[in-house]
C-alpha cells in the first residue's frame, strides 16, 4: 500500500526548491513624457479640479436655479466673475441693476 509520502520525513533536503534569480528592476518612467503622450492622445487628468471659493456667510434666505445655455455664453459669464472676482449670483445682480437704470 502507498501512504503517498504522508508517512515520510521531510527535511529541508529532501525539498529542492527552485533557485529564483532576482528580476531586473525596470527604471522609472519619464513622468512629464508620460503626460505629455497622454495628452496628446486626448487623455484628460484625473486630479481634482480647482474649486470656487465659497460665497460669503448667507445672511438672508437662499434659492437656486439651474441654467441650460449656449457654451459659450456660459463661458464668457464664467470668465466675467472670475475677472470681476464676484460669484454668480452678484454677476447677474450686477446685470439686473444696469436694466433698472
Amino acid at each position: 500500500m502507498t501512504n503517498y509520502g504522508f508517512g515520510a520525513k521531510v527535511t529541508a533536503d529532501t525539498v529542492k526548491l527552485p533557485q529564483s534569480s532576482p528580476k531586473p528592476v525596470a527604471p522609472a518612467p519619464d513622468i512629464a513624457g508620460v503626460l505629455q503622450n497622454g495628452q496628446e492622445l486626448g487623455f484628460v487628468s484625473r486630479e481634482a479640479s480647482t474649486r470656487r471659493k465659497p460665497g460669503p456667510k448667507r445672511t438672508e434666505p437662499q434659492d437656486k436655479i439651474t441654467v441650460t445655455g449656449r457654451k459659450r455664453t456660459i463661458d464668457r459669464l464664467k470668465a466675467y466673475c472670475d475677472r470681476e472676482g464676484v460669484s454668480y449670483c452678484e454677476a447677474i445682480e450686477r446685470l439686473l441693476d444696469k436694466e433698472n437704470r
